[in-house]
């Protein structure tokens, strides 16, 4: 018997008689389920998406189908009986096998992966996260002040607060002071005896050092603590001070209550000089008109991703799982809207309107409540970026002397473009275009 080819049609889970639109629902529904980035880049995950995407390319072109048709046809039709009875086990245990390791991480809820029942429980298991929200095993002396209630299986989560951490009583506060001003006075008098300043560098070195002392005692005597969760469903931020019930941040939101992700970021720069990248981080509610979230902060691009703010790798890793919760929307949202709707929101000006409509094989652009142009797959000339921008063209597009051109061009500021890191997978998994 020849060489045993992959069955396309049973990795898609789909028939020899699958249509067009059969196989791209298939692709889309499982390059969602083991998508690299749902799934921590598990090794198992990974080749099955790679296995999927394989099938995909292969079925969903019309050339390369036939010539596979053909050769699929010819290795099942020579089959003996007993062979074929041997590739229908192996298939079936493979098939045992994969729904094994499916199950094995629903039944593994300290895994950072979730499975699809995961994704339809919206109350929080209440137990600490085991794993931070870079992926690594929280170390057993850290402890969290409290636990959310309505996002989800727990992916990651941080805490700056040590077991055993409690506040200072009175007495303990008033003895810290104390010697925080002994340390002072001595300080002030070895500076006045040795160094024999004038009269009003003696009253500024007698008195700056207390001012100091006082500072750092009111600062050591700070009970401030912060804890970061990001849930299959949603993410959570807690600060307290003083106690642990004392909460001064209490954020949890939920997937389910936000439409929008707007992320907005610049580089500060000083005679060309990079200074650092600014970042703003807001989540939208355009059913309510409301922000549910925002975290603004600052960075320094040059350094390890590990080492950036915790507010930046939290934010980063929200980004991811909203990301996530999108692509699983995404197939219900087609059979409800025939497309995926994206938005811009330009923040200086606070405006936000829809710009895009992102269907199966086309982009459409909004131009008003009465205009709009679209682009179907194989009209798409070209489409490139240029700085934060990107650019379709269509096949009438001419670039003609000068300034002059002709037929259709559109931009997509990308800047402003909210939900932007779901706007490149679908892109990719509907209209077939990957932007780096």
């Amino acid at each position: 018997m020849e060489e045993q080819i992959k069955d396309y049609y049973l990795i898609l889970e789909i028939s020899i008689n699958a249509t067009e639109e059969d196989i791209k629902r298939a692709f889309r529904k499982l390059a969602v389920k083991y998508h690299p980035d749902k799934n921590q880049g598990d090794d198992y995950f990974t080749k099955k998406f790679i296995e999927i995407k394989e099938a995909y390319d292969v079925l969903s072109d019309a050339n390369k189908r036939v010539e596979y048709d053909i050769l699929y046809k010819q290795y099942f039709n020579q089959q003996s009986e007993s062979e074929r009875k041997e590739y229908n086990f192996q298939q079936a245990e493979k098939k045992k096998k994969e729904q094994e390791q499916n199950e094995k991480y629903y039944y593994e809820p300290f895994k950072p992966f979730y499975s699809n029942r995961d994704r339809e429980l919206q109350d929080t298991p209440q137990y600490n996260p085991i794993f931070d929200l870079l992926g690594n095993k929280i170390p057993d002396n850290i402890d969290f002040f409290i636990l959310p209630k309505r996002i989800g299986k727990l992916i990651g989560g941080f805490s700056d607060f040590i077991k055993g951490t409690e506040p200072s009583t009175a007495k303990q506060k008033r003895i810290w002071t104390l010697k925080c001003l002994g340390v002072a006075v001595l300080l002030s008098l070895l500076i006045i005896l040795l160094g024999k300043p004038n009269e009003i560098w003696t009253v500024i070195w007698a008195v700056a050092p207390a001012l100091l002392a006082l500072f750092f005692a009111k600062a050591g005597n700070v009970f401030l603590h912060k804890n970061y969760f990001v849930g299959v469903n949603g993410f959570a931020e807690y600060e307290c001070r003083d106690n642990k019930t004392n909460l001064t941040e209490n954020i949890e939101v939920n997937f389910n209550d936000v439409t929008d992700l707007y992320v907005y970021q610049v580089e500060r720069r000083l005679n060309y000089s990079y200074q650092g990248t600014d970042f703003l981080y807001m989540f939208l509610d355009t059913r309510t008109d409301k922000i549910p979230y925002a975290k603004e902060g600052s960075y320094n691009k040059k350094d390890d991703f590990k080492n950036q703010p915790v507010d930046l790798i939290f934010c980063r890793r929200v980004e991811q799982y909203w990301t996530i919760y999108l692509l699983d929307k995404m197939e219900s949202i087609l059979q409800e809207k025939g497309y995926v709707p994206f938005n811009i929101y330009i923040k200086d000006k606070n405006i936000y309107a829809p710009y895009i409509k992102l269907g199966i094989g086309y982009i459409t652009f909004i131009k008003s409540d009465t205009e709009e142009f679209t682009y179907k797959f194989n009209e798409i000339k070209r489409m490139y970026s240029k700085g934060s921008e990107l650019h379709v063209e269509h096949n009438n597009f001419q670039k003609k002397m000068f300034f002059f051109k002709s037929g259709n061009e559109d931009v997509i500021p990308m800047l402003h473009l909210c939900n932007r890191q779901f706007f490149y997978k679908a892109m990719e998994l509907l209209l077939g275009y990957r932007i780096n």
